[in-house]
């Protein structure tokens, strides 16, 4: 299926599919202001690794339409539309790690012992999913409230200390529900990039 088929058929509302736009456009700004600050990310710096990320972090929400229905998170039901539709012009392996980035923007982290999708996958690409998934749940939290209130993100890296601050911006960071949500959606990255997360 074509990726604009995914958004015509899944994304049912503009609101959903802007929310979508907006989570691609910053995960991808994050993702090229870390490579300055963790160069091992390198290697994911090309135009097919960087295509998985975007297409992961614009279909991010395309289960939330059967959510009520299947009685099921709409993280796995992304993963398990895109298996089974598969992204027309991605090989196998791509569409599988689309599907794990999906299904890892909320909720539990990967697990490769009871994870059956993750499994699959050689450790390279687990990695890449570990590092994609994490920015896109981070910049899902970003804009939790589908507001479009953040359009950059300031990034800064102590390497001393081992801390990143993100700069949100100041109306964002007066929202005591933002913050909450930040925290939370923060822990995947991280576990993943080995340093602590700060917001202002």
């Amino acid at each position: 299926m074509d990726i604009n088929e995914f958004k015509k058929n899944y994304l049912t509302s503009s609101a959903k599919e802007e929310h979508g736009i907006l989570v691609s456009e910053l995960s991808l700004k994050l993702f090229k202001k870390l490579v300055h600050f963790f160069p091992e990310l390198e290697k994911y710096n090309n135009e097919k690794d960087l295509k998985l990320l975007k297409y992961a972090a614009l279909l991010h929400d395309i289960g939330v339409i059967f959510e009520k229905k299947l009685n099921k998170g709409h993280h796995k039901i992304g993963r398990d539309l895109i298996l089974e539709n598969k992204i027309s012009g991605l090989d196998d392996t791509s569409n599988l790690i689309v599907a794990n980035i999906v299904r890892y923007h909320r909720k539990s982290l990967p697990n490769p012992d009871k994870h059956r999708h993750y499994k699959m996958l050689n450790n390279e690409d687990k990695r890449k999913v570990d590092v994609f998934a994490s920015i896109v749940r981070l910049v899902d939290g970003i804009d939790y409230n589908h507001f479009n209130m953040v359009d950059d993100i300031i990034v800064n890296y102590e390497k001393t200390a081992n801390i990143l601050t993100l700069a949100l911006g100041i109306n964002i960071m007066l929202n005591i529900g933002y913050v909450e949500v930040l925290n939370r959606k923060k822990d995947f990255f991280e576990h993943t990039f080995k340093t602590e997360v700060l917001f202002n």
